[in-house]
C-alpha cells in the first residue's frame, strides 16, 4: 500500500515523499498526506483485502525547470479532495539521472512510462510551465495516457526563444517570486547540476509546441496567470486557439510561480474543469479502476530517506 511505502520520517509540510518505479530507473513522487493517511484507515480496505478506493482519476502535476519541490503548494491544495501524484521527471530533483539529458520528448516517454507502470493512466495532466511543454508531447504521441489536460503558464512562444528575451522576461517576473522559493530552486539547480540544467533549458527551447497543438485530442484548460510576464498573453491565446477541445482562463493576480495563495485558487479553477469530466464516468466502473490503481502504485513506492 502506498502508506507502507513511505516512511514517516519522510513527511514534511503535509507532504509525503518515496520513489516509484519506472523500468530500472527510480522516479521520486510526492503526495499530499490527506492521500497517504487515506490509505492506511481501516476503513479504506473492504472484505477482499483490495486497497483504498479513490473517488476520482488520478492527478499527475508535470514540474517545469524545477522540480515538483516548487509544486507544494498546490499538492496541498489538491491533495484533501482529489488523489494527486507530483513525480521528479528523470535528472531532476531527487530522480534518478539519465546517461544523458532527455529532450522534451524523451521526458514525455518517461513520463508516460511511468504512468503506465504504475497503473495511473489515463490520467488528467498538469504541466506548470516547462511542464506543459512535456504533457503536450505525452498528449499528442500517447493519447491513451491523458484524460484531460491542464496547461498552466505553458511555454515557449516563438518570440520568446532566445536567451537574451528570456533573461529580460526573467527580471520582470523577479518582483513577484516569493523569496521563500529561493532555496527550492538553488536545491534543484544542484541536483540537476549546470550542465544539465543548461542543456535543459535550451532543449525547451528548442520544442516547438506550436507544431503540436493542433494534434492534442483531450479536452484541455489553458490558464494564463495575470501577471506572468515570462508567458505572453497573446501566446496564451494563441494556444487555446490551436487545441481543438480547449477553453482558456485567466488567475488573477497570479505570476509564474506557484505561491500558496495561488495554488489555492488555482486548484478551484482545476477541479471545476476536471470535474465536467468525471461527471460522465460510471461510479462503479470508475472506484474499481481507481482501486487498481492505488494498490499498483503504492506496492511499488520505496521510503525516502529521514
Amino acid at each position: 500500500m502506498l502508506a507502507s511505502g513511505i516512511a514517516v520520517g519522510s513527511r514534511r509540510n503535509g507532504i509525503y515523499g518515496g520513489w516509484s518505479r519506472a523500468g530500472n530507473t527510480r522516479v521520486f513522487v510526492r503526495v499530499p498526506a490527506a492521500l497517504k493517511e487515506r490509505s492506511e484507515h481501516p476503513d479504506a480496505f473492504d472484505g477482499s483485502g483490495e486497497g483504498p478506493k479513490l473517488d476520482a482519476t488520478p492527478i499527475v502535476l508535470v514540474h517545469g525547470l524545477t522540480s515538483s519541490r516548487a509544486l507544494k503548494p498546490l499538492i496541498r491544495a489538491l491533495g484533501t479532495r482529489r488523489p494527486v501524484y507530483a513525480p521528479d521527471l528523470p535528472g531532476f530533483g531527487m530522480s534518478d539521472q539519465p546517461i544523458r539529458p532527455l529532450d522534451i520528448s524523451g521526458l514525455a516517454d518517461a513520463l508516460r512510462r511511468w504512468l503506465f507502470d504504475n497503473d495511473l493512466a489515463p490520467a488528467n495532466v498538469v504541466g506548470i510551465s516547462v511542464g506543459s511543454q512535456v504533457a503536450v508531447d505525452l498528449a499528442v504521441h500517447h493519447p491513451a495516457a491523458v484524460d484531460r489536460l491542464v496547461l498552466v503558464g505553458p511555454t515557449f512562444d516563438p518570440k520568446g526563444r532566445s536567451m537574451t528575451r528570456l533573461a529580460l522576461r526573467w527580471m520582470r517576473n523577479v518582483p513577484r517570486w516569493a523569496p521563500r522559493l529561493a532555496p527550492t530552486v538553488v536545491h534543484d539547480f544542484v541536483d540537476a547540476g549546470p550542465w544539465r540544467s543548461v542543456r535543459a533549458l535550451r532543449a525547451a527551447l528548442g520544442d516547438r509546441i506550436e507544431r503540436k497543438l493542433s494534434r492534442v485530442d483531450a479536452p484541455t484548460l489553458v490558464v494564463r496567470p495575470q501577471r506572468d510576464h515570462l508567458v505572453p498573453d497573446a501566446w496564451t491565446k494563441r494556444v487555446d486557439e490551436l487545441i481543438p477541445d480547449s477553453q482558456l482562463v485567466t488567475l488573477s493576480r497570479a505570476s509564474h510561480s506557484i505561491r500558496p495563495r495561488t495554488a489555492a485558487r488555482l486548484s478551484t479553477l482545476l477541479l471545476r474543469f476536471l470535474s465536467d469530466g468525471d461527471d460522465d464516468l460510471e461510479p462503479e466502473k470508475e472506484r474499481e479502476s481507481d482501486a487498481r490503481k492505488v494498490e499498483s502504485f503504492s506496492g511499488a513506492l520505496e521510503p525516502a530517506p529521514r
